[in-house]
């Protein structure tokens, strides 16, 4: 079968970059598969953060990428269909994430349709977290014109539902992120190169609000009061990133907080998953979370909240712990809990046995089907 693939894939920074690379990869293995990435991705007015580019000096695995999509210019557009109208492709696999992609979308994929060629749609965010109006008009712009949709929890199987009621929706599992693994790091190599010891938590990927990271800071004095406790938060801030240090200076949390604040490397994120205990995910709202999927491939348990998606990945007392948005105190007591029970190696061995629940192998069998 020859599949073609859409979307952000290296020297593209992102998660949504990762799965799409990875997805690309795994299709190789069985199919023809050709990858479409950006050209350029966003207008750099547009984009909130430092960099488009992901700071990695290789991409986490090798696939060839047709790097001509720019989403404003549908002369890029048309390069990309005149390979399809060649080489004729069975089906076309695109990413969805983001209205701004929504003009670029709904084109290819009509044209896909009017072709007899089969589009899914592989949805990360039906609609953002922060979403207005157009918005919403810009997303069923999009998602109407694909054959069918696929989502990775059921929170999102019925936004979708609601946005589109008659759409064929298929709920698969966020896949494993187990290709960050690297035998360069250990526990003991990672806590020496950061200059730690003792326990750590790990709070990593970009800082929004949605995030609740301020819940996990407001959480910490509690849990230092029973554990002592080092708190990495690794990634970009996006927004007023004084918000957070301004909080940890309030509540006299500077030697037990570090923040990392940019986007790290292949490399960078899996030495901070090495070093750290448990993984923190205090999301006061989610779709899912490629973090989780990152923690469970490299061995880490994790605690996080119920919002969204999380509760269909996350075993509670399994896998780690669950507690309910935007609650400091079920927050700090899932944190003391996890070292006073000593429940490390238990939930590592769950992590390491539950795997194959995420393997890529699903996502492909429905794409294929």
């Amino acid at each position: 079968m020859k599949v073609a693939v859409v979307g952000p894939a290296y020297p593209y920074r992102g998660g949504i970059a990762h799965y799409t690379s990875l997805l690309a990869s795994h299709l190789a293995a069985q199919h023809h598969t050709r990858l479409y990435g950006f050209e350029r991705q966003y207008p750099n007015w547009l984009f909130p953060g430092r960099s488009q580019l992901d700071p990695s000096p290789a991409p986490l695995v090798d696939i060839d990428t047709r790097r001509w999509l720019i989403p404003w210019w549908p002369i890029s557009w048309r390069r990309v269909m005149r390979d399809w109208i060649a080489w004729q492709p069975d089906r076309i696999v695109m990413q969805w994430w983001v209205p701004f992609m929504a003009p670029m979308t709904a084109w290819l994929l009509s044209r896909a349709r009017r072709m007899g060629i089969h589009s899914t749609l592989i949805c990360h965010n039906v609609l953002p977290h922060e979403r207005s109006r157009i918005d919403t008009f810009l997303g069923r712009l999009a998602l109407t014109r694909a054959d069918r949709l696929i989502v990775h929890t059921t929170a999102e199987r019925d936004r979708a539902r609601e946005l589109l009621p008659n759409a064929s929706i298929e709920v698969s599992p966020l896949p494993t992120y187990a290709q960050f693994r690297s035998s360069a790091w250990t526990r003991e190599s990672a806590l020496a190169k950061l200059n730690l010891d003792g326990n750590v938590l790990l709070f990593f990927g970009l800082v929004r609000p949605y995030k609740g990271l301020i819940d996990l800071i407001d959480a910490l004095p509690k849990v230092l009061h029973e554990i002592d406790v080092k708190l990495l938060v690794v990634g970009e801030i996006w927004g007023d990133g004084d918000r957070y240090r301004s909080r940890v200076n309030e509540l006299n949390l500077q030697p037990h907080v570090q923040f990392v604040d940019r986007y790290v490397s292949n490399d960078e994120a899996a030495m901070y998953f090495a070093a750290a205990d448990l993984v923190v995910l205090p999301y006061r709202e989610a779709t899912g979370s490629a973090v989780v999927q990152l923690a469970f491939g490299l061995g880490r348990p994790v605690v996080a909240t119920r919002a969204g998606g999380m509760g269909d990945v996350v075993e509670d007392g399994v896998t780690g712990y669950l507690v309910e948005p935007q609650d400091v105190e079920g927050l700090s007591a899932a944190i003391i809990r996890f070292f006073r029970e000593d429940r490390a190696v238990a939930f590592r061995a769950a992590v390491e046995h539950r795997l194959g629940r995420f393997s890529w192998d699903r996502l492909i069998e429905i794409i294929e089907r």
